[in-house]
């Protein structure tokens, strides 16, 4: 009877003891935690709005840039060519030319006053923009203030408001996210017909450069700058702006240079 009792204790002992033994053969490995995922780090980018605009000033300033160096000796060659006419050292075909001359650089001025009120414009009109107005604001009351030089017969006057309106592209282009892609000359008809050859007969030479060295270009360094034909500036200065500081070197004659990231970005002449 007790040899039947501890049979029958045994055997339940033995079937609980291979209860947790089978259900730890037959027990699916647990999952691995799965990993947290690695927070993203999202890059702000330019929106579509923003990036077309961007490009436009970019665009826009490429080609201010040019006007601002093929204005310059032409306005002189016009304004010399006036005192040879008031004192009648000049032919009447001449002054005709001269007058031609004239009439072609004020149509120049208009469309690219045209062209700088539609941009002005339109960072005035899309919220998106807002932001960027206060550093293009005013380059259509420029374009217009070179206009009514250029109808008053002083060319070389209305160089200068264009080197503020290619000031203001360049510190807005700065301020605005966003890469912007290179836009060829060629590629597309420009927004301001810049003719490539002056049609005054006697132009004012431009600055002198010193033989063997070339001219500062867009991407130098300080350092190359300083060994380039224009050399050391007559001044320099720093202007800060959201996406870093500018560092300007201005030179006589009213030539300009600027850097941004240890690099030319903008030159105006």
């Amino acid at each position: 009877m007790r040899t039947a009792r501890l049979l029958t204790i045994l055997s339940i002992l033995l079937f609980a003891l291979a209860l947790p033994a089978a259900a730890q053969r037959t027990r699916r490995p647990a999952p691995k935690p799965k990993p947290k995922p690695t927070p993203q780090v999202t890059r702000t980018s330019a929106s579509p709005i923003v990036a077309a605009a961007k490009q436009k000033v970019a665009t826009q300033l490429q080609y201010v840039n040019v006007f601002v160096q093929k204005i310059g000796p032409i306005a002189v060659g016009i304004e010399n060519l006036d005192k040879d006419a008031a004192a009648r050292k000049l032919k009447q075909s001449e002054i005709d030319l001269n007058d031609n001359s004239k009439k072609k650089v004020v149509t120049m001025i208009q469309t690219l006053r045209v062209a700088l009120v539609d941009l002005e414009a339109e960072f005035r009109a899309k919220p998106a923009l807002a932001a960027y107005l206060p550093k293009i604001q005013g380059i259509s009351d420029l374009g217009a203030q070179s206009e009514d030089s250029a109808l008053a017969g002083k060319f070389v006057a209305a160089k200068d408001p264009i080197r503020q309106v290619a000031l203001k592209l360049n510190e807005t282009l700065l301020v605005m996210p966003g890469p912007v892609a290179g836009v060829p000359m060629s590629s597309s008809r420009p927004a301001v017909p810049v003719s490539t050859s002056s049609t005054v007969s006697r132009p004012a030479a431009s600055p002198a450069s010193t033989a063997g060295r070339r001219s500062p270009a867009v991407g130098m360094t300080p350092a190359e700058v300083l060994a380039s034909s224009w050399g050391e500036p007559s001044g320099k200065r720093t202007s800060s702006t959201a996406n870093g500081s500018t560092e300007v070197w201005t030179y006589a004659g009213k030539r300009t240079i600027y850097f941004f990231k240890g690099r030319v970005s903008n030159i105006t002449q």
